[in-house]
């Protein structure tokens, strides 16, 4: 009884079961470093060997220079596959043409193993033109030149088994390609799986920005736009701070909305909105005022138009950093410069020390809003500093590098 294969795949039958193994080892072999030298030693020792005990048409002299050739070249085979594959097929056709009596096993399997690499290393047209000379050998092979008479079932076998070698090489190679086909499938859906989770996590966190934290600067907005008219007695200036808190809170939904559409995009670029950019700074610089700050703000260089992504990051560097002299240093003196270089914009930022009955005002510590700051800075390839000067007040300083792009330099010259 005959027991059928675990994978429930029929039995293949004995010779090309045994094609297919020696296929396997010969592919297999190529792939290992030592392989083909190893291979080669065995298959020209075989070749010296019988080559002392030939009895063919060729002089053992003549019998071992093409055995060596019909088999070393196989050492060398994957650094210089077409010289390596010719060699082999053209000596090995050198004795189905003149002398197949001559013709060791060695040599055969040095000429099976170049058939079955021809495909494996060599390009398409190469391994078909390889291929077709050996049959064009076999078949020449019938005419018995010099006596070499062949009969012709061996001349069939051989072309059969030509066929076959190069057919099994063909389809390691198709093997091959289907596997790497397969890895890089694989790696494309493995690519999509990530981008699938991240969106979901950025949707996630839209909502929670949405239902959250917009609401409650709404509620802000609304509640510091109505305040006035719910307290009749409030005076001027509280009436003046509060539509300042309801302009910030209004400005604020609108930065969040810019948000929100980077959140919710499929590809993370923001939607179509305008962006703060540096000539915004002065508007920036005036509600600080208004809101209590001694800011003054100076430029240097040639003042003009940057990439808009170099205005943005100036902006944000300038809006954090005044924000933070705000909350940690309160009645401080505030300056900011603005440096127009040839290749790079300088943004710096810096806060006088503020003395007050408690002793002096903590520095401000590098939380989340510089540690933005810095990240996006990095992101434009520019540097970043922050931290406490020898006066004792906070220095923050960005220099960005200037590249403008091609939609710049179009919306410049329009």
């Amino acid at each position: 009884m005959v027991n059928e294969p675990a994978d429930g795949q029929a039995r293949t039958s004995w010779p090309g079961s045994m094609m297919e193994r020696v296929v396997g080892f010969i592919a297999a072999d190529y792939q290992r470093p030592i392989g083909p030298v190893a291979m080669a030693l065995v298959l020209t020792t075989a070749a010296v060997l019988e080559s002392h005990r030939s009895g063919g048409p060729f002089a053992p002299g003549l019998a071992l220079t093409l055995g060596l050739l019909g088999t070393a070249p196989i050492a060398v085979i994957r650094r210089f596959p077409t010289a390596a594959i010719s060699t082999l097929l053209a000596a090995n056709a050198a004795f189905v043409l003149f002398g197949r009596l001559s013709w060791s096993v060695a040599a055969v399997i040095g000429w099976l193993s170049a058939l079955v690499a021809a495909p494996i290393l060599l390009p398409r047209r190469r391994a078909a033109i390889a291929v077709g000379l050996t049959e064009v050998a076999v078949l020449l092979g019938v005419a018995g030149l010099h006596g070499n008479s062949t009969p012709w079932d061996a001349t069939a076998a051989e072309g059969l088994a030509v066929l076959a070698a190069w057919g099994s090489g063909e389809m390691v190679r198709a093997r091959r390609q289907a596997a790497a086909d397969r890895a890089q499938a694989a790696e494309q859906v493995r690519l999509l799986s990530e981008r699938e989770v991240v969106a979901r996590e950025r949707a996630s966190i839209a909502r929670e920005l949405h239902d959250v934290v917009a609401h409650h600067v709404s509620m802000i907005a609304v509640r510091a736009a109505t305040a006035p008219y719910s307290v009749p007695e409030l005076p001027a200036a509280g009436q003046a701070a509060f539509t300042e808190i309801a302009d910030e809170a209004r400005a604020a939904l609108t930065e969040l909305r810019v948000a929100l559409g980077v959140l919710r995009s499929s590809d993370g670029a923001p939607e179509e909105a305008p962006q703060p950019r540096i000539d915004d700074l002065e508007c920036l610089v005036k509600r600080m005022i208004g809101a209590g700050m001694d800011v003054t703000m100076t430029s240097s260089g040639q003042v003009r138009q940057l990439p808009g992504s170099v205005e943005l990051c100036c902006y944000r560097v300038v809006q954090e950093a005044l924000t933070n002299a705000g909350r940690h240093a309160h009645g401080s003196k505030v300056r900011v410069e603005l440096s127009f270089g040839s290749d790079a914009v300088a943004a710096t930022v810096s806060n006088s020390p503020v003395l007050s009955s408690r002793g002096p005002a903590r520095p401000v510590q590098a939380g989340f809003g510089l540690t933005g700051l810095r990240e996006r800075v990095a992101m434009l390839r520019g540097e970043f500093d922050a931290g406490p000067d020898r006066a004792g007040g906070f220095v923050v300083r960005a220099v960005v590098p200037v590249r403008v792009a091609e939609s710049d330099q179009v919306e410049v010259e329009a």
